[in-house]
């Protein structure tokens, strides 16, 4: 039989997943608190396509034993929150409205507890935290903003042919809720063979199914962050950290250096991690994960 168990073992407590409603949806989340008897700050986590809580817990255990607390809700599509039949179905409405419902919760509880908040994504997630960067309703609530690998455009390797890309607007409109599975690349996701082994046999990751709406709505987002529409990049007033692995077949790199490249706003960081694939912050060798965790706590030390 495969082995499905997770290759981590946290050295924090792991909390308990909590549900909450919300339009029409049973959102599954977590609160992981910081072991130490300080809390520095609150992160509130987006994940990536198809990923779900389990695939941060080694990310959360680590950021809690530096003081950090990190809040993670499986979106609409996601995991426990959309399981079975439900996997996948979301699109860009539902995406920046359950967003918003949970950016208001966590900026509530921050409040309460006198504690800044900080808002990372990862791949899809980094596209929405981005363009929350640039646009989001709270916005200018948050200390700072992380993305890891955002989906910006697509690398060579993962670009659907031209053909796909000229049919896919109808697709999205005709079938909105028509999924399929994208195929898991577990070679550009890590390098580490026990995580790609796990990512293989996980019956939550595989097979990892989108639907033609939700694929389409964070290619097109992503394209937004490419292309500063309506000048959305020049609106950021926060600071931005950015971190890439060099060898994502994934996401290109070339994307995260051009929204650096377009972003003005005085505080902003890029980093490019030698021999990193696509999850650098999850899923990674220990020698690339333990750089970017580390580059990431020693940001937020410095922006609390």
């Amino acid at each position: 039989m495969a082995d499905t168990s997770y290759p981590y073992n946290p050295k924090t407590t792991v909390p308990k997943i909590k549900f909450e409603k919300f339009d029409n949806a049973n959102f599954a989340y977590m609160l992981w608190e910081s072991s130490l008897d300080i809390t520095k700050a609150r992160i509130l986590l987006v994940h990536g396509f198809g990923e779900y809580t389990k695939i941060y817990y080694r990310m959360m255990d680590q950021l809690s034993s530096q003081g950090y607390e990190s809040f993670f809700f499986d979106q609409r599509g996601s995991g426990e929150t959309s399981p079975g039949k439900l996997k996948g179905k979301t699109n860009e409405h539902f995406t920046f409205s359950d967003l918003e419902h949970f950016v208001s919760k966590n900026l509530e509880e921050c409040k309460k507890k006198n504690i800044k908040l900080f808002m990372w994504g990862h791949s899809m997630g980094g596209g929405i935290c981005l363009n929350y960067a640039c646009t989001g309703k709270s916005k200018d609530q948050f200390q700072g903003f992380i993305a890891s690998g955002p989906l910006i455009i697509l690398h060579p390797n993962s670009r659907p042919n031209k053909v796909t890309q000229m049919i896919s607007p109808l697709l999205a409109k005709t079938m909105p809720n028509f999924t399929i599975d994208t195929g898991l690349n577990l070679e550009g996701i890590t390098s580490d063979p026990t995580y790609r082994e796990f990512l293989a046999n996980d019956p939550m990751s595989v097979p990892l199914l989108g639907s033609f709406r939700q694929i389409y709505d964070f290619l097109e987002r992503g394209k937004a962050l490419y292309n500063n529409k309506d000048n959305r990049i020049s609106k950021i007033t926060k600071p931005i950290f950015i971190q890439h692995g060099k060898d994502d077949t994934i996401n290109d790199p070339k994307g995260s250096q051009n929204f650096y490249d377009n972003c003005k706003f005085n505080d902003k960081r890029l980093v490019l991690y030698e021999n990193g694939r696509h999850s650098i912050l999850s899923l990674e060798i220990e020698e690339v994960f333990d750089k970017a965790l580390s580059d990431l706590v020693e940001w937020l030390d410095a922006h609390l």
